[in-house]
């Protein structure tokens, strides 16, 4: 199966809560992730991350599951490249 090129909007409600918990999720897909950007609103208690990604279809699905499991995260992806 070709791996194709995501963005992934991740949007955490509580840093407290969630932050630690995505970025060691993140961590473990570092070998996929092409781009990665963080912007931590801290008057609000909020983090944005943007996320390239190159995975297939089914490992996209398990990343973005699992992320959006996790209390206080909302997740959105996008194709933009399919192979």
């Amino acid at each position: 199966m070709d791996k194709n090129l995501y963005t992934v909007y991740i949007t955490v409600s509580d840093r407290n809560t969630a932050y630690n918990q995505v970025t060691t999720h993140l961590h473990q897909y570092a070998n996929s992730i092409k781009l990665r950007v963080g912007y931590p609103i801290t008057e609000y208690d909020i983090a944005i991350i943007f996320v390239i990604i190159e995975l297939t279809n089914d490992q996209l699905g398990a990343f973005t599951g699992s992320l959006g499991q996790l209390p206080a995260v909302k997740v959105k992806s996008n194709l933009i490249i399919k192979k």
